[in-house]
């Protein structure tokens, strides 16, 4: 089931990235880190409460389960070259930016039906970028971490301005083709960047970003294939 909501106002969402012995700056919506085994938990913990951050989200780089992940209310598994987008990508969400896009309480729904959390994407640049975007994708759909099912999806799409429903269609075909979700709710982003990583002002360029929320009852072991 899809969800394809027009954006029509946007609500300011605070997201920091906690490094250790942060100063608290007003309150977090939700707080990213990168976990490892240098976390110092009790500091962690500190600027949680100090933020009164609503949403504490550990993006996992390896198969380490490390202590500090025990503190998260999600975790996110990605490639270390990903981190960035990562948080990019989820900030972009609910940030009002886009034509199609979710709101807040949307995206706490979603990541609210599963703890753990794969970050796919694929991007390209030139006449071909869509195709080429997809191109890199799929492989990442036919070789997931998990077995278990997937509740909930949220695809985040950046576009050079000559993107179109057409080219729109044509991700969500090739997602439906190559990844098979029974009863899961997919939220879908279109935001329009005239330069993005991969692509200089007028150029063409696509990003797709995937967030799998996987099932909390059976995904207690999520291994991400890097």
């Amino acid at each position: 089931m899809a969800n394809n909501s027009p954006v029509l106002a946007s609500v300011t969402i605070q997201i920091n990235k906690y490094e250790p012995y942060k100063v608290a700056n007003g309150k977090n919506d939700a707080t990213f880190f990168v976990a490892s085994d240098d976390i110092d938990m009790e500091d962690l913990q500190r600027y949680r409460q100090e933020t009164k951050t609503e949403c504490l989200i550990a993006i996992n780089t390896t198969n380490k389960n490390y202590d500090c992940v025990e503190l998260a209310d999600n975790v996110i598994s990605c490639s270390p070259d990903e981190v960035q987008l990562v948080m990019q990508a989820f900030q972009l969400l609910h940030s009002g930016s886009g034509f199609i896009g979710m709101d807040w309480n949307e995206v706490k729904w979603a990541i609210s039906s599963g703890r753990n959390i794969e970050f796919l994407h694929g991007m390209a640049s030139g006449e071909n970028c869509v195709a080429l975007a997809c191109e890199q994708l799929i492989p990442k759909l036919k070789n997931l971490s998990s077995n278990y099912p997937i509740t909930n999806m949220m695809i985040n799409i950046y576009a050079d301005i000559s993107f179109g429903c057409e080219q729109q269609d044509f991700i969500i075909k090739q997602i439906d083709k190559n990844l098979m979700v029974k009863d899961a709710t997919t939220f879908y982003q279109l935001s329009f960047f005239d330069e993005f990583a991969d692509w200089k002002s007028g150029e063409r360029g696509c990003c797709v970003c995937m967030f799998l929320i996987y099932d909390d009852k059976s995904n207690d072991s999520l291994i991400k294939h890097i």
